[in-house]
């Protein structure tokens, strides 16, 4: 009996030493955390080393303010005070890309109502283009240049970690900062519908745009200079590369002044989850080429 208890004991011993594991793996906040509380840490850490550089802070500032607040606020005080002939109207090409209603209204009317639904969104669509790309430059690249980001990457965290939390204080930096520029945006433009007595321009296609669109062309910033943190050789010509990012919004909504097609809703939600899809891959493509490895290998190219 002596033996068979002893037995029974040491079975259950080992059973419980073979579930210690799965259990450990089953703690609450292992795995279902989005981010650790090491990767939150530097998500702070990285905000706030970009956010309190006064060179960095204007960057990120005046670029927004410039395109969505200084140009139409121009704009509008320019047509306010143009002089109208009489009989003058918008062209009928682009009246037809917009709601019927815009055939009623006059000429300065007419202009203001074109340039806030037709141009205004590109303009809008840059800012998170442009501190997406910032962010990332100065997380990714600038710390790279400064010999600090591979040691990072030796450190218990782990290059996946290091990678999740950097993207992720980019991509929030540039959404609030996009946030804040649509509402400086709107002041603005509601103070111009005010006096032309138009319209207020919210639509359902700004609610997508700032609700879909900017923060995945946030993320789809950040992820694309990521992924070419190991192919540039310094900050500066990783900011280059927001002329690139840039370039398709542009042709995009200056191919609306054309009359050939007008970004509806269907349209606006179509490239919103394509811009999904992409941000899901090039941030696999970015995490996988993000490792020790490949970034001192690039610096002893660069060195020869």
């Amino acid at each position: 009996m002596g033996r068979q208890e002893t037995k029974h004991s040491s079975s259950r011993q080992r059973s419980q030493a073979q579930r210690v594991p799965s259990q450990r793996e089953a703690e609450p906040g292992q795995g279902t955390k989005l981010l650790s509380s090491a990767e939150l840490q530097l998500v702070k850490k990285d905000m706030k080393s970009i956010w309190t550089r006064s060179s960095r802070r204007a960057l990120l500032v005046l670029l927004p303010v410039m395109l969505v607040v200084v140009i139409p606020a121009v704009y509008f005080v320019l047509i306010l005070l143009m002089p109208e002939a009489p009989g003058a109207r918008p062209p009928e090409a682009l009246t037809a890309l917009l709601p019927e209603y815009v055939s009623g209204l006059g000429y300065k009317q007419g202009w203001l109502v074109i340039f806030t639904d037709l141009l205004c969104p590109m303009l809008f669509l840059c800012v998170p283009i442009l501190t997406g790309a910032a962010s990332a430059s100065y997380a990714f690249v600038m710390e790279r240049e400064s010999g600090t980001l591979e040691t990072l990457l030796l450190t218990s965290m782990g290059p996946k970690s290091v990678f999740n939390a950097k993207t992720t204080s980019c991509t929030v930096l540039s959404v609030l900062i996009s946030g804040a520029g649509f509402l400086a945006f709107a002041l603005t433009v509601t103070v111009a519908d005010v006096f032309a007595e138009v319209r207020l321009f919210f639509t359902l296609d700004w609610l997508i745009l700032l609700v879909l669109e900017m923060p995945t062309l946030s993320l789809f910033s950040v992820v694309f200079v990521a992924l070419t943190v190991t192919r540039v050789h310094s900050t500066v010509e990783s900011l280059q590369t927001m002329g690139y990012l840039i370039l398709p919004v542009a042709a995009i909504y200056l191919m609306q002044l054309t009359g050939i097609f007008r970004l509806n809703i269907i349209a606006l939600i179509l490239i919103s989850a394509a811009l999904a899809v992409l941000d899901v891959v090039f941030f696999n493509a970015a995490s996988r080429g993000f490792t020790p490895e490949k970034l001192l290998e690039r610096d002893g190219v660069g060195e020869e």
